[in-house]
């Protein structure tokens, strides 16, 4: 394994002509790597958790929706602390890529590190899933209007289907950086 792994590395370390279009979009930055494209969805996705975390409060203070001053403070707090979370492990998985050098880690380090941020954001959905699915219940529980919870169950189905095409985006970049396809 390791030694197919330098086989790939040594094959890959092919110059660009500097007169061809690829060439030209890597050094005006209109192309990105694998790495730079992981990194900065990451830091997007920290970025957005603090955002909501800053609108949650504001949305649920709405007393047509919330009557209930107890509920309305459980579902903010239960929010606002599933978006902190978020937020905190979409930095720590963007300052990881961020640091990994292909320029000066050895292939099976970088390759190492790719695969093993690639474990820990999977774990980071196993541990989020069930958190949002009880932001949820707790709006369910609170909100007693059938076309609130239509549209919170349209949201949750629209949600997942966005999330699995995002998953699919950062697998795809780990899988070219492990095995550079």
């Amino acid at each position: 394994m390791n030694d197919e792994m330098k086989k790939n590395w040594q094959a890959a370390n092919v110059t660009i002509p500097e007169k061809s279009d690829t060439f030209d979009s890597i050094m005006n930055g209109k192309r990105k790597t694998a790495l730079q494209n992981l990194a900065q969805r990451y830091r997007w996705f920290s970025n957005m958790a603090l955002v909501f975390l800053l609108i949650v409060p504001i949305n649920f203070m709405n007393l047509h929706i919330f009557p209930d001053m107890k509920g309305r403070i459980i579902i903010v707090i239960w929010f606002c602390s599933f978006f902190v979370i978020c937020s905190a492990m979409d930095r720590w998985l963007f300052h990881g890529i961020e640091q990994i050098d292909v320029v000066t880690m050895p292939v099976s380090k970088v390759v190492e590190k790719a695969l093993y941020y690639r474990k820990w954001h999977i774990r980071f959905i196993f541990m989020l899933f069930p958190m949002a699915i009880g932001c949820l219940a707790l709006l369910a529980y609170f909100i007693d209007d059938t076309y609130m919870r239509l549209g919170m169950l349209t949201g949750f189905l629209v949600g997942v289907a966005l999330g699995i095409r995002q998953l699919l985006h950062f697998l795809a970049d780990y899988r070219a950086i492990t095995t550079g396809k």
